[in-house]
């Protein structure tokens, strides 16, 4: 699934510190893709409100970075006595088009129980 975020970044000025930078401004817009589907861990699992931290923005090849990120998730449930925070640190790539980054996110959308059948 491709997102396109569109920045001022010229095409030539690709500098690592700028895009990440630049993303970060641009956190709220893509959290929902970063972060992906929590139920896969568990169906109680709920994002940290403001956990997304950008690491680091790595060059790939000319155009194409991959950002490493992190964010926090808690699971709670009284019932079972469950009350855990967990850190996950995660990457996509992305690259430099002119006027906008585009960022290649994996559709991990847990499949329905008709999708199963």
């Amino acid at each position: 699934m491709r997102k396109i975020i569109p920045c001022d970044i010229l095409q030539v000025d690709r500098d690592p510190l700028k895009l990440k930078n630049i993303i970060l401004q641009n956190i709220p817009k893509i959290e929902k893709m970063l972060i992906g589907d929590l139920q896969w861990y568990s169906q109680n699992a709920l994002l940290v409100p403001g956990s997304v931290n950008v690491i680091s923005v790595e060059p790939i090849s000319n155009d194409r970075y991959k950002l490493y990120y992190q964010f926090d998730w808690n699971v709670f449930n009284a019932c079972l006595d469950i009350n855990q925070t967990e850190t996950q640190r995660e990457s996509v790539e992305f690259e430099v088009i002119p006027g906008a980054l585009a960022f290649n996110f994996i559709d991990d959308t847990r499949p329905s129980t008709a999708d199963e059948l």
